[in-house]
């Protein structure tokens, strides 16, 4: 995912962890990013309850619009 791409865009399609990680820390490596990003997640028990009723596990590789709109209602939109 390019600096370019918007959240807006983001919303209508899947996403990687690994993207959206990429998203919210930009200076980070591609593995710190989703890790970190996924720390966070999974460390907030709240979206992690609301996340696991859509279907989430924390072994997927990709996040579907309605838990990215989930996830940045809680972490706030990444740019």
């Amino acid at each position: 995912m390019s600096k370019k791409t918007n959240t807006d865009t983001m919303k209508k399609e899947f996403v990687s962890k690994q993207d959206l990680g990429v998203a919210y820390f930009p200076d980070a490596d591609l593995r710190y990013a989703r890790q970190k990003l996924c720390e966070i997640i999974h460390d907030d028990h709240k979206l992690m309850a609301r996340l696991v009723k859509t279907g989430y596990r924390k072994k997927s590789k990709y996040l579907s619009p309605i838990q990215l709109e989930l996830i940045f209602e809680r972490l706030g939109k990444p740019f």
